[in-house]
């Protein structure tokens, strides 16, 4: 056989193979045998064995990658990957559809809008990247900004296509879910019992810790499977709606479980209502329903808070509820001093995991509960989640159980309690507490703080033990002489760990101000501030009204920021990151006050736009000093309005707000 005639049997035998995966993996019905199929792929990597150079990257033989990963890369979504605010009853979802009725400005005689319902696998999420048809990137959603690049593990997915079918635009971005059906779960675990392995506990649990594995050839013997549910770059392939973009994904070759259309509340209702006991039929896990306004641009003109699309919602089925024996009722100190009991139970399977521990929350819920040591509970997860005591079964109550008694003093310290008023909390208020201590070290080293690999629960509680860390600070004066000594601490360890405490000085302001622990500062408001103040200075010596007037600040969060730097204690913490080389500045700060165009401007966009996507115009907007807002008012500076702007535009019309067109707005910056 010539190379030329090599060639063309290669091109022939990765569209058929490509074929046979689609057959098998997307529509369930194969059309070979195993057999036929495994003497297709042998042929194609005989071919490839004797010329080399034909190989391309989404051929069927390169699903599985070469010498194990030293670890992942961390890459940045193109579009950010947002939770889901849920729901879980009717309530809940009519007042989510008067929410988007009432933004969209419709009227009660107005139609209903139209929804798009999907099952909600229980799995990992992920994002894809194709480029001119060929699979480049796929990530996981991480802190929904940025996400371990896993490329080569998902290459190893069967069901995912490494080229697109047909025409395709020269960049693809879209969402998916990777799971495992029940029966290979099953499968999977008769394999571990047979080998001598512990079995795995439950499809999610193994699919998420499958794919964080390093060796892509361990990933391609477990039987993962994907499916897509949105584009993420919807514009580029000219699309409407969202069940418009599911049977686009479908004609590009991917396994997509499908939307079905629900007019209004009453339609959601019905949908909902066949699929809480349809979906026990799915031969996988799902725990809800995800609910999206259909058309694209109604879901722009909706727009999102800093958590949550305002256009899309999941529905929760009920929880499953077991119950067990109540062991013990212990009490853990946070790193804000709060001490929140936790239920010891008798292990019990429960939506998928073994529960030996639930939160009971506050010293309030206890005594509303009365549960007793001994005494018989209901457990189930809240939000499918975390484990919760529901009810105790008094019925079943053994004799001579006595109340629980809410200790007077810290259990670490020895401290007194306090409970201040208004709040439920108990809190330990000794700043020296262990306990508060080495719960701040955790934070502060967590993924989404300055992310020190290696620096876990058990190092932690030595270091503070050992009296070697007093602070987060201390941290960076840490040797691997100083870490030599403690249990289980090996000198490659020791050089490993210094190094990643080394290597979080670089992870930003936003990354250092989530991992101080501020009160009420999540992830998102930290970048927020990063971004405006620009540096740890700056932040420092804002004033309340300056924190109050950031957009996405509110009163509670501006008085905690404000307090918090007020406090000399934390100045001189501060102080000693910053001399230990810490990098206090954001990169992506605001831009100066000469570049701020739209300073002091409040500015709401509405409709489809040709330049931008909603984020991408929002990021403009709020990197000239603006605020890009959701809604109209009299305090709205003007409106942008693009083709099929709807109720914003009347409402700023009504108020007399001006409107501009994208080349208006665009004249008016300085970028036409």
């Amino acid at each position: 056989m010539t190379k030329k005639q090599a060639e063309a049997r290669i091109r022939e035998l990765r569209e058929a193979l490509r074929r046979h995966d689609h057959a098998y993996f997307v529509e369930a019905h194969p059309v070979v045998s195993d057999r036929e199929y495994d003497g297709l792929k042998e042929e194609l990597a005989a071919l490839e064995d004797r010329y080399p150079d034909l190989v391309t990257p989404d051929s069927p033989t390169q699903r599985v990658g070469g010498e194990p990963l030293a670890g992942f890369t961390t890459v940045r979504h193109r579009t950010p990957m947002m939770s889901l605010d849920n729901t879980y009853n009717r309530d809940e979802l009519t007042a989510f559809d008067k929410r988007v009725r009432r933004a969209l400005a419709l009227e009660d005689d107005d139609p209903p809008v139209a929804y798009a319902v999907e099952p909600k696998i229980d799995g990992v999420a992920v994002s894809l990247i194709y480029e001119d048809g060929a699979f480049t990137r796929g990530a996981t959603r991480g802190n929904g900004e940025e996400g371990d690049d896993i490329t080569a593990n998902l290459r190893t997915l069967r069901s995912l296509p490494l080229r697109l079918a047909g025409s395709v635009p020269a960049l693809v971005e879209v969402r998916g879910e990777v799971y495992m059906t029940r029966g290979d779960f099953l499968e999977l675990n008769r394999r571990a019992e047979a080998e001598g392995r512990t079995p795995y506990v439950n499809p999610r649990n193994t699919t998420a810790g499958t794919l964080k594995l390093l060796d892509s050839r361990i990933v391609a013997g477990r039987p993962l499977r994907i499916a897509v549910y949105a584009v993420a770059n919807p514009r580029d392939l000219g699309l409407v709606t969202q069940i418009g973009a599911m049977d686009r994904l479908r004609e590009f070759g991917f396994p997509v479980l499908g939307a079905e259309p629900a007019a209004g509340i009453d339609g959601l209702g019905a949908v909902v209502e066949d699929w809480s006991t349809r979906h026990h039929e799915l031969p996988f896990d799902v725990d809800g329903l995800v609910i999206k306004v259909d058309r694209l641009a109604e879901q722009d003109e909706l727009g999102a808070t800093s958590r949550f699309p305002r256009w899309a919602i999941a529905y929760k089925f009920p929880a499953e509820e077991k119950s067990t024996r109540l062991l013990d009722i212990v009490l853990q100190v946070g790193r804000t001093g709060a001490v929140t009991p936790t239920a010891i139970l008798e292990p019990v399977f429960v939506s998928g995991t073994t529960v030996s521990r639930a939160t009971l929350h506050n010293a309030d819920e206890v005594a509303r509960l009365d549960a007793r040591v001994g005494d018989t509970v209901v457990v189930k997860k809240a939000g499918e989640i975390i484990p919760k005591v529901e009810r105790v079964l008094v019925d079943l109550r053994p004799r001579g159980t006595r109340p629980f008694v809410y200790p007077k003093k810290c259990p670490r310290c020895g401290n007194a309690l306090v409970r201040e008023e208004g709040e439920v909390v108990v809190r330990c208020v000794n700043i020296n507490c262990p306990a508060q201590l080495e719960r701040s070290l955790m934070h502060y080293a967590s993924r989404g703080g300055m992310d020190i690999e290696g620096l876990g629960e058990k190092l932690v509680v030595q270091l503070v033990r050992e009296g070697l860390v007093g602070d987060v600070a201390d941290l960076y004066a840490l040797t691997a002489g100083h870490l030599l000594p403690l249990e289980r601490m090996a000198e490659k360890s020791a050089e490993n760990l210094v190094a990643a405490v080394e290597a979080s000085k670089r992870r930003g302001l936003g990354r250092l101000l989530f991992a101080l622990g501020i009160r009420h500062v999540g992830s998102t408001v930290a970048r927020v501030l990063a971004r405006k103040f620009g540096s740890l200075e700056a932040l420092a010596a804002a004033s309340l009204e300056d924190l109050e007037a950031v957009a996405e600040v509110g009163p509670v969060i501006a008085r905690s920021v404000h307090a918090f730097f007020r406090r000399s204690g934390n100045r001189k913490l501060t102080d000693r990151l910053a001399a230990a080389g810490v990098e206090t500045r954001e990169q992506d700060a605001a831009v100066p006050a000469g570049e701020a165009m739209l300073e002091g401007e409040t500015v709401v966009v509405t409709g489809t736009l040709s330049r931008f996507t909603r984020t991408e115009i929002k990021t403009l907007i709020e990197s000239l000093g603006g605020r890009a807002a959701g809604s109209v008012s009299k305090k709205t500076s003007f409106v942008v309005a693009g083709e099929e702007a709807g109720g914003k535009r009347q409402q700023a019309e009504a108020l007399g707000v001006p409107v501009l067109t994208e080349t208006e707005f665009l004249a008016r910056i300085g970028r036409p």
